[in-house]
């Protein structure tokens, strides 16, 4: 192999390297929305099975300033739940609305005593 070869087969290996990493990159991204998604739709089902019991609801909300905070918030749930937001009935009788991509984590107790956690 001559000199001049050498620096040609680095280089096409670069750009097929660059290539290929940028393709899984893609790919990788439309897995992660995907799993996001399957996220949000497992918590919105147990947040609707709550308010459909009546159940008590302890909330892991992630701080929308700042990622690395959590809050944790409790109460009940109103009967109609919707895809994207819901609104909480805290302890205090304050109400919050929060939307569903906020929550990292659900704890539920029914009237009967029944435990339940989801988390993403």
């Amino acid at each position: 192999m001559t000199k001049s070869e050498k620096p040609k087969k680095n280089l096409i290996k670069l750009f097929s390297n660059s290539s290929y990493r940028f393709i899984s990159d893609f790919l990788n991204d439309s897995a992660e929305k995907r799993a996001q998604e399957q996220a949000n739709e497992n918590i919105f089902l147990k947040l609707k099975m709550a308010s459909l019991q009546n159940s008590l609801v302890v909330l892991q909300v992630q701080d929308e300033k700042d990622e690395e905070k959590f809050e944790t918030i409790s109460g009940w749930l109103p009967k109609v739940v919707t895809n994207d937001s819901i609104v909480i009935r805290t302890q205090e009788n304050q109400l919050v609305m929060l939307t569903i991509d906020r929550i990292k984590k659900v704890t539920t107790l029914s009237p009967s005593g029944d435990q339940e956690s989801i988390s993403r």
